[in-house]
């Protein structure tokens, strides 16, 4: 009987019941995903899948639903949510979900409750890969291991993506991407020379891990479409995190040598640094590769003297008096606008770009004619604007079908259309609270 069901149901949402300007010209439009992951490493590898056209169901407990939702009752004037205001529902208006689950619907779904476990079983039976980056074996607790949902769906493709991975003395300690960067190394490389390490900013393990996951995933459809077998999946945020700097522990274990924090200035190129220029916090990057653009730089910082100069005349000269360099260059840039400058800099053939921000992208010309970005209506947020697709593809284009869903938005669609659940039983777990739309408790992030 799961078989039939399988069968006739597998793809009935893609083929029948695609929400109102879905183009189903996709490439991964025949998969359907599973997605218990939360926060950024998880959604974001879905996000990719969902790009390019995979159905993905995003499951959510109303008792402890995605962080990226934010808290129940958030603070008015937090950037997350449009012109700082919170709603009524301020978990379906916060930002940082609704730019990584465009193109995904969205259901709640309590595991709690047996009954909760049956409607779960039904939805693993028909998708082909089941993901989730919780604390290592928390799902296994649950009484869900690979085994188990393999006998629900045999070629299941099972995505496990823990902080440390499913084995190692690291395995059960729960992490973040706030921490990847230091226990992976990559704090320790950045800053400023003579100042202690630096967060770059931003947690680079958790989209690096999420672009490794869906990389790796193709890679096990392929592998199932080719022998009809499914797969098992571990994926180490912490390791994709040490991946990233893996030229540099190979340079150490060749020469013993640990890099140096630089803060914006390269081993191998001076003048390389961002400059002041007028305006309130705007700067422009200059990198000077060769002799020849150095001689174009210093005519126009200092004219003939700079130019010949012979403590700048090499690249060993700059190197080594860069310091007095960009003391030069910053006292230049400083009382000039940043896109003036790079278009002079550039006609000379020096490589030089502003330092953009947020609505420096939003304005910028070739983004616009690229589509980079898009307006999506939202119905709690309005129409805003949202990272697009940055591929293009000829035969079977990327899209933004929708928008992120509210919490449980897709219930009845999911449970009715493709599980075939009827009205009232549906209205049956609502009442039970295994599904719904408000979260309950006070959740606090």
């Amino acid at each position: 009987m799961i078989v039939e069901l399988i069968i006739e149901r597998k793809h009935y949402l893609t083929t029948n019941h695609q929400i109102e300007g879905a183009d189903s010209n996709q490439p991964l439009k025949n998969y359907r995903v599973l997605d218990l992951s939360r926060i950024w490493a998880g959604p974001y590898c879905t996000k990719l899948m969902a790009d390019m056209g995979a159905e993905i169901i995003k499951m959510e407990s109303l008792s402890v639903y995605d962080s990226h939702r934010g808290p129940i009752n958030p603070a008015r004037g937090i950037a997350a949510y449009p012109d700082g205001e919170p709603g009524d529902e301020p978990w379906n208006r916060n930002g940082w979900f609704n730019c990584l689950h465009l193109n995904k619907y969205g259901i709640t779904l309590e595991l709690t409750s047996e009954t909760g476990r049956n409607v779960f079983d039904q939805l693993v039976s028909i998708s082909d890969v089941v993901i989730e980056n919780f604390r290592q074996g928390s799902l296994e607790r649950l009484g869900y291991s690979y085994e188990t949902l393999r006998r629900l769906r045999p070629d299941l493709i099972y995505v496990s993506m823990p902080a440390f991975g499913n084995s190692g003395p690291w395995q059960k300690y729960l992490a973040y991407g706030i921490g990847q960067e230091q226990l992976s190394g990559m704090a320790h490389m950045t800053g400023y020379r003579g100042e202690g390490p630096m967060k770059s900013g931003i947690n680079h393990g958790d989209p690096i891990t999420g672009s490794h996951a869906a990389g790796v995933l193709l890679a096990a459809l392929r592998y199932r479409k080719r022998t009809g077998k499914g797969m098992y999946i571990d994926v180490s945020q912490q390791e994709s995190a040490v991946s990233l700097i893996g030229a540099d522990v190979l340079t150490y274990q060749l020469t013993g040598e640990e890099p140096q924090r630089r803060g914006n200035r390269s081993p191998y190129f001076a003048p390389h640094n961002s400059y002041r220029c007028a305006g309130e916090d705007r700067w422009v990057a200059i990198a000077v590769t060769n002799d020849e653009e150095w001689r174009q730089l210093a005519q126009l910082v200092g004219g003939p003297e700079l130019a010949g100069d012979p403590s700048f005349a090499t690249l060993d000269g700059r190197l080594e008096n860069e310091d007095q360099l960009d003391e030069l260059i910053s006292g230049w840039t400083a009382d000039k606008k940043a896109y003036d400058l790079c278009h002079l800099l550039q006609r000379e053939g020096v490589p030089a770009s502003p330092v953009m921000g947020g609505p420096d992208l939003l304005a910028d010309p070739h983004y616009a004619a690229r589509g980079t970005f898009v307006r999506v209506d939202h119905e709690q947020v309005g129409e805003k604007t949202y990272p697009g697709i940055p591929w293009k593809m000829s035969a079977t284009p990327g899209q933004v079908r929708w928008a992120s869903p509210t919490l449980g938005q897709h219930n009845r669609q999911i449970y009715g259309d493709l599980l075939g659940m009827a009205p009232d039983d549906i209205t049956s777990l609502e009442e039970q609270g295994i599904i719904g739309t408000k979260p309950t408790g006070s959740r606090i992030i």
